[in-house]
């Protein structure tokens, strides 16, 4: 294992539940520190992270390496809050992840104005957040005559993979019911197909793909009409509950 000198930050606007950083944006930011090292390859042209702890905002977090660039998928990039680790990302062949139809624009846009942000658990959350400064303000809701699918407009105004990362997000969460129930993101998988154009709306595409126990499976896409520019699966955890509360 060792250690870099380069330090990193999550600014503190792109947050996702109060004080932590958006899973989707920190992904990103592990993301972009293993293309670095190991670039999307062949059978390797996915990286998962695993989140271990949630990632504070606007302070000073480093860098590990356990490997080298020759070990491929054997490599790890961690994220550490001092001695904390906050997450991992490693190379890993592209998830078997089916796709649903195409949605439209128009129908994203309809699919949206029908998002319900009252009561919205992290309403300054960068992705989702009604109240969010600067954010995305993804609304994802059921898309007229769809069961299988939730699908918003989302318009990307900054370079990089954290933004792209971010808007496949939270769209997961909601697909399996967030809101109703607190959700976690544990793993996060993503494959990107093709550059994300700038100031241009697009449409996340979210759906479930199935649980187990506490675990929520979901996978997300974002389209640029019918191309597919970015995809990921998801694993969220519902927290178990709190023996006081249940009692």
């Amino acid at each position: 294992m060792r250690t870099t000198s380069e330090t990193t930050t999550v600014p503190p606007l792109r947050a996702g539940p109060p004080g932590c950083g958006n899973g989707g944006w920190v992904s990103g930011m592990l993301t972009e520190r293993l293309d670095d090292l190991v670039p999307a390859d062949g059978d390797l042209a996915s990286a998962t992270v695993r989140l271990s702890a949630p990632t504070p905002l606007g302070s000073p977090l480093r860098w590990e390496v356990a490997g080298s660039v020759g070990d491929g998928a054997d490599l790890a990039v961690h994220l550490l809050d001092g001695e904390t680790l906050l997450g991992t990302a490693r190379r890993v062949p592209a998830p078997d992840l089916a796709l649903p139809d195409p949605v439209t624009l128009e129908q994203a846009r309809e699919a949206a104005a029908g998002f319900d942000a009252a009561g919205h658990p992290f309403p300054h959350c960068y992705v989702c957040g009604p109240e969010a400064e600067g954010g995305l303000h993804v609304r994802p809701a059921a898309v007229t005559g769809r069961d299988d699918v939730l699908a918003s407009p989302v318009t990307l105004t900054e370079e990089g993979l954290s933004p792209v990362l971010a808007a496949l997000d939270c769209p997961g969460a909601f697909a399996v019911g967030f809101g109703e129930e607190a959700l976690l993101l544990g793993t996060f998988t993503s494959t990107v197909h093709a550059e994300a154009p700038l100031d241009r709306e697009l449409v996340v595409l979210a759906w479930a793909v199935g649980r187990e126990g506490r675990k929520r499976h979901t996978g997300t896409a974002l389209l640029d009409g019918e191309q597919v520019l970015a995809t990921a699966a998801a694993t969220w955890i519902a927290p178990r509950p709190d023996p006081e509360e249940s009692a």
